[in-house]
């Protein structure tokens, strides 16, 4: 029975098979689900990388900004002549190549350390005549007079003229000297000069000498450019404008035709106040006169250049640390030095006449005791005025009654953040000192573009004496330390809507060595709503700190207006000019016709006189009688285009002429604000710089007014609506970033 079951399993597995076999003939069915992925395997093993491709290289000329490398620089043994290799990218990293040779110089300078109590200084290689004087003046070799090699991927190879020892007013050469390459590319797209420090024998320079750097300057300059604009970075400056190197058409002059940086430098920004002046004769015997420049803050604040807290510039302590003829003397241009003028009121003080530097250190150094240190070149400079306002703060604590037809009272106190105790205003001396003292509260309105019509006087806050001085009448108030409280003689009148502005400006009377000196602090401002509206700041496209990059402080009207833009515009509105004051001496150098005073047409106008050629003129204050002449016919050290070097970003926009007071030009009857000529508000902006008929009537042609007026409420009354907006808006056809190239300030 087994076996039979045994062989009938095996036929039956015969015959299925054979099925199966037979089924392949058959019609195929239905695929089935895919199964689930199996397992991976292992990676392979990596294939041999490749050789990387090159970025490639372009045309020079198709870059809108090189950046220059120097790549290696080797010098034979002996001084023989230099090989540099330089790369040249645009931003995105492609190489610049077919830059010709004559569009590319050089300069080499060595820097030997002080001596004789001196600083060190560098001494350049190439030199050249000047004024009649062989190899006066250092200068930069063109890649014309040596071997240049374009190399075809952005990178070029010259080798200078002859060997550094050949060059026949250059320094003995010290392969052991710290030497410094630079380079300047013209004809093509802005370039950096590229300043490299090395050492012939090898080795990390040693030796340095950075005294400022780029930014430091440029916190004035923006970005600081001479000699056709090719030469921007200070460190590349230095390479000529050393002591070797001078100005030979004016070598006669006092200063004997320095062009020296340490000295140069100084006398450029001391201009006004020099006893001799200072020009230079430059390229093409042009003339440049510094002896009226002014420099826009306290002169003895080196450190606005010399700026120590900067780890970038190892030797800006120089000032203070290494006393020398040259620097003291390039402001102190009185001081015979040898004797050799024979005139004893030109000797240094005390008779004494010096051959070196040695000596210097005995009185102005830094560890001198003599008349008890008070001749420490940091003594000699001190700014007491400056030191003496850390003492004084404002503050304005309260606004009360501040509905149309209330008298506001404002509630105030002057802090002393030396002492932790406020000023006691009625009784320290400091503020009853009347006549150098002054505080005043006022209050301007609106915030949307200040007409403050109803003040007493028109245009102008309404305004009192915050201390006994001048009238005022401070009331102490009570359970509030140093907290007193004034009145507006004005009442808030039912024209002003929108919000209020409450300020505070003065300056305390300080005993300084023995004079009453005015000294400045800082204003402040409030704001608060009038009656139910809701508070509205004003509004505010200048950033105060910009203007302290050049000014330091920018302190006014006798140190009564500090450092505030924010109190600036509530007196400088657009309803103001200056026809109070146009009288008295005033009146006989200007003229009768009244000038705008309006902060925004005002600031442009007296900075561009460099751009329009044309100075603003305004009438100040009374002395003796009627108004003081002012005339800005100063030269703006920064670039008139960077908006930016004042405004805050995107601060330099066409406004909304609906929102923005028109400007008055000409008040006529003071008394009768509707009869002013007034301005459209972008056009009396633009039109301060831009005053060219032109432009007037590219203005007129765009809704602008020259001729429009205003009326009771101070409100444009004009033939046409300004559409400045519409090009010159962000992002417009003719942006007023893209059109004035803000932002184009690229290498310092």
């Amino acid at each position: 029975m087994r076996r039979s079951f045994s062989r009938n399993t095996g036929l039956v597995g015969l015959l299925l098979a054979s099925a199966l076999l037979f089924a392949c003939d058959g019609s195929t069915g239905p695929a089935g689900p895919a199964g689930p992925p199996g397992t991976a395997g292992p990676p392979g093993t990596p294939g041999t990388p490749g050789t990387p491709g090159s970025a490639g290289a372009i045309s020079w000329t198709a870059a809108d900004k090189i950046n220059v490398e120097v790549q290696s620089l080797t010098v034979p043994a002996g001084g023989g002549a230099p090989t540099v290799t330089i790369g040249l990218t645009d931003d995105v990293g492609f190489g610049l190549k077919d830059m010709p040779a004559s569009a590319l110089r050089f300069t080499l300078a060595q820097l030997s350390p002080g001596t004789g109590g001196s600083s060190s200084e560098w001494q350049s290689y190439i030199t050249r005549d000047s004024g009649g004087i062989a190899d006066a003046q250092a200068n930069a070799e063109g890649a014309s007079s040596g071997t240049f090699t374009d190399n075809g991927d952005g990178t070029y190879t010259y080798t200078f003229s002859q060997a550094l020892t050949a060059y026949p007013a250059g320094p003995v050469f010290d392969a052991t000297k710290t030497h410094r390459l630079g380079l300047e590319i013209r004809g093509g797209a802005p370039a950096n000069n590229a300043p490299y420090d090395f050492v012939p024998a090898g080795g990390a320079p040693i030796d340095t000498r950075l005294i400022v750097n780029n930014a430091t300057c440029n916190a004035c300059h923006d970005n600081l450019g001479f000699h056709g604009e090719a030469r921007f970075d200070i460190e590349y400056c230095v390479t000529c404008h050393n002591p070797y190197s001078i100005d030979g058409d004016s070598a006669a002059e006092p200063w004997g035709g320095t062009v020296d940086m340490k000295q140069m430098v100084h006398k450029i920004h001391y201009g006004e106040n020099l006893s001799n002046g200072y020009f230079v004769i430059g390229f093409r015997n042009t003339l440049h006169d510094y002896s009226d420049v002014v420099f826009p803050q306290d002169v003895r604040n080196c450190t606005t250049c010399h700026q120590e807290s900067d780890t970038t510039i190892p030797q800006a302590s120089n000032w203070r640390q290494v006393q020398n003829r040259e620097s003291c003397g390039s402001c102190h241009d009185w001081i015979d030095w040898d004797g050799s003028e024979n005139d004893p009121d030109q000797l240094h003080f005390g008779g004494l006449v010096f051959l070196d530097d040695m000596d210097c250190v005995t009185c102005h150094g830094e560890d001198s005791d003599l008349n008890d240190g008070a001749w420490r070149v940091t003594e000699v400079h001190r700014q007491p005025n400056i030191e003496a306002q850390s003492a004084f703060e404002f503050e304005i604590v309260d606004i009360i009654d501040t509905n149309v037809g209330d008298f506001t009272t404002v509630q105030y106190r002057v802090n002393n953040p030396d002492t932790g105790v406020p000023w006691d205003l009625l009784n320290d001396a400091e503020w009853t000192t009347c006549g150098p003292a002054r505080l005043v509260v006022g209050v301007a309105w609106d915030t949307s573009d200040y007409h403050n019509n109803g003040a007493a006087t028109p245009g102008l806050p309404t305004s009192t004496s915050a201390i006994p001085c001048s009238g005022g009448t401070p009331q102490a108030v009570a359970g509030q330390t140093g907290v007193f409280s004034v009145t507006m003689p004005v009442a808030v009148p039912a024209n002003a809507g929108g919000s209020l502005a409450v300020t505070m400006d003065g300056h305390p009377a300080v005993d300084i060595d023995g004079v009453l000196e005015r000294i400045a602090v800082t204003n402040v401002v409030a704001y608060a709503p009038i009656g139910a509206n809701t508070l509205v700041t004003r509004r505010n496209a200048v950033a105060i700190e910009k203007c302290d990059d050049c000014h330091n402080q920018l302190s006014m009207h006798g140190n009564n207006r500090t450092d505030n833009i924010e109190v600036c515009v509530t007196c400088h509105a657009p309803n103001i000019t200056d026809i109070n004051r146009r009288a008295g001496q005033c009146a006989t150098e200007f003229g009768t016709d009244d000038n705008t005073v309006d902060m925004k047409v005002m600031i442009h106008a007296l900075h561009a006189f460099d751009y329009t050629e044309e100075a603003y003129e305004a009438c100040g204050f009374a002395f003796p009688s009627g108004g003081t002449p002012h005339t800005f016919d100063f030269i703006y050290p920064g670039k008139l285009n960077n908006c930016e070097g004042c405004h805050v970003e995107d601060g330099f926009y066409p406004v909304d002429p609906a929102e923005v007071l028109g400007t008055t030009v000409d008040a006529n009857d003071v008394a009768t604000p509707t009869d002013d000529v007034v301005v459209s508000p972008n056009s009396a902006v633009c039109s301060s710089c831009h005053v060219s008929d032109l432009a007037a009537n590219h203005m007129l042609q765009n809704g602008g007014d020259f001729s429009a007026t205003k009326d009771a409420d101070s409100n444009l009354v004009s033939s046409g609506v300004e559409t400045c907006q519409l090009c010159h808006g962000p992002g417009a056809s003719a942006d007023t970033g893209e059109v004035h190239g803000v932002g184009d300030f690229q290498f310092n």
